[in-house]
């Protein structure tokens, strides 16, 4: 039997590994292995790419057509009180497309496009096309993205500092000192084989940084374990070491800075000492690792959503960071921080439909949580959740109306989730839709529910947002059922709303028009696949990366010399970030809730919970119904040290119950130094779904999901970060009455 070969990529989680697809004639994936001629994953691939095959084949449960709730009729009887309790119905996609457009224009007309929200989950290539469906409805921005703890509240400081939107991915394979800061890139990348070569040949220092001894730790020169939410206390006693000794190049520093003696004077008394009395790490420890980055360049950092993402000093977490980086001056060089452009590109007014003139936080536009975000109203362009669920239940300070869920399940998204939980069936909401793979805990509540294509079944691409590159991929089978890519789910929505800005005849039109729009590629479908990947960099040729942009006037709009920020330098004092309220400089801030900050509320809860972890084969909260990933981590865990283990009368493999103070949650124990005394390691899934091939059962999303434990408030105060990894919490053996 003749098999068919595409290549293709994966695209569950961020690493976007190049795949091969093999398919037999009965549109079945027969087996899948790493493309070897892929320029970044180099033939690696991991547990949960492969199991696309059983996600395509094995279509238990899985979403294949659209599907309406039997007593739900938007002309009629909407029974809001029956949610979750009701059968589907099978209908067509032009029905559920009608449906979806003529109740956007309906509320929209009776109550403003404030009173619809959209909910986009964890990038698929599809993000700027829920930009554009948002402008289309009349909404400037996301509407509801976890952004205010999902990479921005990183990716934002260094835009100020930086005036690059780099998501912190260094060139790691050529990096003579190699950061690792809350990230485990064993798990999913193919260029650690790399580092840890260039460490055995002497001609690279890795320093893993991480609450977690993990996976990179035990092969790091130097592993530091700080409390959570201190990271900015250890970048400052960092830059006290590199300036000290004089470990930056002055000229660097002269010509491409400003602010550095205002930034020496602030990290003067930042001695390794004093951070590392507030980390908890050794402070020789402090000072070898700020050795290894002062003499040891080029530096890379890769840098995870822990350290500057997830706490309520996150912004300036990531300042700190950021200021570091901007010290040691490896910007977009081999082996430093790569200065791509594909991410500005992904949010290009053209593709948004947003007008770059105007001011996204100006006074007259409307934003749920706005006015006590200001920052996250202006750079976050979404709506806070904590506000949108409140005003879900109460209608205050106005009504929301529609959610209409793509790619994400908010009950296993948001902190709070009882609150979540409590705004997405209340009889307020006229109407919830969800598209997804499977039935989620959100969809069992929806009215009307539509199915998934996942990366397998659909034509795309992915720019390389940390490089230099622009990938093409076919696709491999054909999706089952009635199995739609959110790109055409955008397509025929838009074109249900706002016809005129939603030309294209199909995806592929989609895709070309991207490509000679913004790379100036001309190209038919079968052209665009005939190239592996391609430059997307300015004056760049196949495979060659333009260093030094800002030497070049490539990074300012103006064409003229410099970073793209107001001083055209790399801004240790920032003034724009003063406006907001902040500190110009960076500096180190107590998470607002821990043993120190609430000494009061530690006596209760003495531990600090980490959620999130990440663990191999599942992301984020999917795929915990695929046996080939759910036999890797059959039952729901959290990690605890064997010290606090003792002393909580706790036992490896018995259920415990984690509580904070707005939520419990249930798993079993697993007793490991792997995480840090004082801490409780919860990782992502939440053990969701059913497994019914291994008899596994689901946990649904409130008896082993994090999120449960984590409070809406306090919160970040201008970006609105929430504490989902430094947030107090007690652990006791038994599994209380879940």
């Amino acid at each position: 039997m003749a098999l068919k070969k595409t290549r293709t990529m994966c695209t569950t989680c961020h690493a976007r590994c190049g795949v091969l697809v093999y398919s037999d004639e009965d549109n079945r994936i027969v087996k899948i292995e790493g493309d070897p001629d892929n320029v970044k994953s180099k033939g690696v691939i991991c547990g949960s790419g492969m199991s696309e095959r059983e996600i395509h084949n094995n279509l238990e449960g899985r979403l294949l057509y659209p599907m309406k709730r039997v007593d739900w009729d938007p002309k009629g009887e909407r029974n809001p009180e029956n949610r979750g309790k009701s059968a589907f119905e099978r209908i067509s996609w032009d029905e559920a497309m009608d449906i979806i457009a003529d109740e956007c224009l309906r509320i929209k007309e009776a109550y403003g496009p404030e009173a619809i929200i959209t909910g986009q989950g964890t990038g698929r290539v599809a993000n700027h096309w829920h930009c554009r469906i948002n402008s289309s409805l009349g909404l400037e921005g996301w509407s509801l993205v976890p952004t205010h703890v999902c990479l921005m509240p990183h990716i934002l400081p260094n835009a100020f500092t930086l005036g690059v939107f780099s998501s912190a991915a260094g060139d790691m394979r050529n990096a003579h000192c190699a950061v690792l800061w809350g990230q485990n890139p064993a798990m999913e990348t193919a260029w650690c084989k790399e580092v840890f070569k260039n460490q055995a040949a002497g001609i690279t220092k890795l320093i893993v940084i991480d609450v977690r001894f993990q996976d990179m730790s035990k092969h790091a020169d130097v592993a530091l374990q700080p409390r959570p939410g201190t990271d900015a206390a250890l970048a400052l006693a960092f830059m006290h070491e590199i300036i000290e000794h004089g470990w930056y190049d002055p000229e660097f520093i002269e010509n491409w800075t400003y602010g550095f003696d205002e930034l020496a004077e602030r990290v003067k008394d930042w001695t390794p000492e004093r951070a590392a009395e507030i980390c908890q790490v050794d402070a020789d420890d402090i000072r070898l690792a700020a050795e290894y980055m002062g003499n040891w360049g080029p530096v890379g950092m890769c840098i995870g959503l822990g350290p500057g993402c997830m706490h309520t000093n996150a912004i300036q977490n990531g300042r700190a960071i950021a200021c570091l980086q901007g010290m040691l001056g490896y910007l977009d060089v081999k082996g430093g921080i790569p200065v791509p452009l594909s991410f500005s590109v992904m949010l290009d007014d053209k593709i948004t439909l947003w007008d770059s003139q105007k001011d996204p936080g100006r006074p007259e536009l409307f934003t749920f949580g706005g006015e006590e975000h200001p920052l996250y109203k202006s750079f976050g362009r979404s709506n806070d959740p904590h506000a949108v669920f409140n005003a879900i239940i109460t209608g205050e300070p106005r009504p929301v109306k529609a959610y209409i869920a793509i790619a994400n399940d908010p009950l296993l998204c948001y902190e709070n989730t009882n609150l979540t939980y409590q705004a997405m069936t209340s009889p307020n909401l006229d109407f919830v839709c969800v598209k997804d793979f499977y039935m989620s805990p959100t969809a069992k509540i929806a009215d009307l529910v539509l199915p998934s294509a996942d990366w397998s079944e659909r034509y795309s691409y992915d720019e390389e947002l940390d490089g230099n590159f622009l990938f093409t991929f076919d696709k491999a089978v054909d999706a089952p059922g009635e199995c739609w890519c959110d790109w055409q789910f955008f397509l025929e929505w838009g074109k249900r709303i706002d016809p005129d800005n939603w030309w294209w005849n199909d995806v592929q039109e989609m895709v070309l028009w991207r490509m000679k729009e913004f790379y100036g590629f001309d190209l038919t479908w079968d052209e665009f696949q005939s190239e592996k990947y391609r430059s997307t960099e300015p004056g760049g040729k196949q495979g060659e990366v333009v260093e030094k942009k800002y030497e070049k006037g490539l990074l300012r709009p103006d064409g003229s010399l410099g970073f793209p920020t107001p001083s055209g330098r790399i801004e240790f004092w920032c003034e724009s970030l003063a406006a907001f309220g902040y500190d110009p400089l960076p500096d180190f801030e107590e998470p607002a809730e821990s043993p120190v900050s609430t000494p009061e509320l530690a006596e209760e809860y003495p531990l600090v919970v980490v959620t999130g972890i990440r663990i191999y084969s599942f992301f984020h909260s999917a795929w915990t119904n695929t046996p080939a990933q759910r036999k890797m981590y059959p039952d729901p865990f959290v990690m605890i040290h064997p010290n606090d283990a003792r002393r909580y009368g706790i036992t490896d493999g018995e259920w415990v119950t984690v509580e904070s103070r707005v939520g419990h949650m249930i798993s079993k124990a697993y007793v490991t130094r792997e995480i840090k005394e004082g801490v409780v390691g919860v990782p992502r899934p939440g053990w969701r779904d059913e497994c019914k091939e291994l008899g596994l059962p689901g946990y649904g999303w409130d008896k082993a999901n994090g999120n449960v434990l984590i409070p809406s408030t306090p919160a970040e105060p201008g970006y609105g970060a929430t504490p989902m990894r430094s947030s107090l919490v007690k652990i006791y053996p038994g599994r209380g009455d879940l």
